[in-house]
């Protein structure tokens, strides 16, 4: 398996992805299909910046989302309770709402990264410095 940069599409090593829910279902999507390439989804340290600004726009997008969403949803749970009374219809419609508003969130993911350093980094020279000492305790008697 191949080592693809999410940003730039090519094969880098660097920062791995973590798998979320979105990822697994299209992997599971593309392994019914059978057009899986099954590829480790990276960030090349040359795309990192791109990749944190990308980020940052997914969660502000996924919190105005979920506020909307959550307007949508306590006005059409109260506005019926207003009028004419508690309408179950009403509250299954404001969930189905929220739920296409939120799944809007899917078109514009951006997966997060694992605060590992990349291989070939860990990798290279350790560092100089001697280990410090740890203070011996004395016992109590």
């Amino acid at each position: 398996m191949a080592n693809v940069c999410i940003i730039c599409e090519k094969e880098k090593s660097g920062f791995p992805v973590q798998d979320d829910y979105v990822i697994l279902a299209i992997r599971k999507v593309k392994n019914f299909l059978r057009i899986a390439k099954n590829n480790n989804l990276v960030v090349c340290q040359d795309c990192l910046e791109v990749y944190q600004k990308k980020r940052a726009k997914y969660e502000r997008d996924l919190a105005i989302h979920a506020i909307i969403g959550g307007f949508i949803l306590l006005t059409m749970i109260f506005l019926p309770i207003f009028t004419t009374g508690f309408s179950l219809t009403a509250v299954f419609f404001g969930l189905l709402l929220f739920g296409l508003v939120m799944l809007l969130s899917v078109f514009s993911h951006c997966p997060k990264i694992q605060q590992t350093a990349p291989k070939e980094e860990k990798e290279a020279e350790p560092s100089n410095r001697p280990e410090p000492k740890k203070p011996s305790r004395k016992k109590k008697k």
